[in-house]
């Protein structure tokens, strides 16, 4: 599997842009095994670095886990949001060794009409249902070097940290999650821990999804 790779998926045209007008005299001296670089071999090397901080970051364990447990599917866990995502694919899913997510932070600027689609959903709960934090999980498969959207491997048991800022003493959770179209499900939280909310989603009905947190 070629983490590199699949982590170009996440490079934003912003970052390079960052380094591209990073001083040359900074770069330059950055660059190591080079006595005398090019302006391009130190915006290189720039660009090289960012990137290895960005798999480093985004697949350790930190943000995969939840509460202590692990999550069971490769990918770029990026969320920062929540306190970590946990997936665990039902036996049944149709997951195999190479299920690869990507999971990203995302909110109604982002996503605006799938937040919309989580508030009508939220409203439909409870008169009083906030809806919180959200992550987008892009679900597929990762094949030599390749990824490739996918569905399968989707369902199972998904692990949400709450964050301490959208805890309440006593409150109900719910996950609501919103497929590409409009298309949702809302599911409800298993967990008895306080810090987490765990709910046993289908398969996905589009590789892209948006789960929101809802607190009722």
């Amino acid at each position: 599997m070629d983490i590199k790779k699949s982590a170009k998926y996440f490079v934003v045209a912003g970052l390079i842009g960052a380094l591209l007008f990073t001083p040359a005299t900074k770069a330059i001296a950055a660059v190591s095994g080079e006595s005398d670089p090019t302006p391009e071999q130190a915006r290189q090397a720039a660009v090289e670095r960012q990137l290895e901080a960005f798999v480093a970051e985004a697949t350790s364990n930190t943000n995969k886990t939840v509460a202590g447990t692990k999550s069971q599917v490769n990918g770029l866990y990026t969320a920062k949001g929540v306190q970590g995502v946990a997936m665990a694919p039902s036996t049944d899913s149709g997951s195999d060794k190479n299920s690869y997510v990507k999971v990203t932070d995302t909110d109604k600027k982002k996503s605006s009409a799938a937040v919309a689609v989580a508030n009508t959903v939220a409203a439909s709960i409870s008169p009083n249902a906030v809806v919180g934090p959200c992550i987008n999980v892009e679900y597929g498969k990762m094949e030599n070097g390749k990824f490739t959207e996918s569905t399968s491997g989707s369902k199972g048991e998904l692990s949400i940290g709450v964050p301490a800022g959208f805890r309440s003493e006593g409150a109900k959770y719910a996950v609501v999650a919103v497929y590409g179209g409009g298309a949702f499900d809302c599911y409800e939280n298993t967990s008895t821990d306080p810090n987490k909310v765990t709910v046993n989603v289908g398969e996905a009905k589009s590789a892209n999804v948006m789960y929101a947190l809802v607190k009722y």
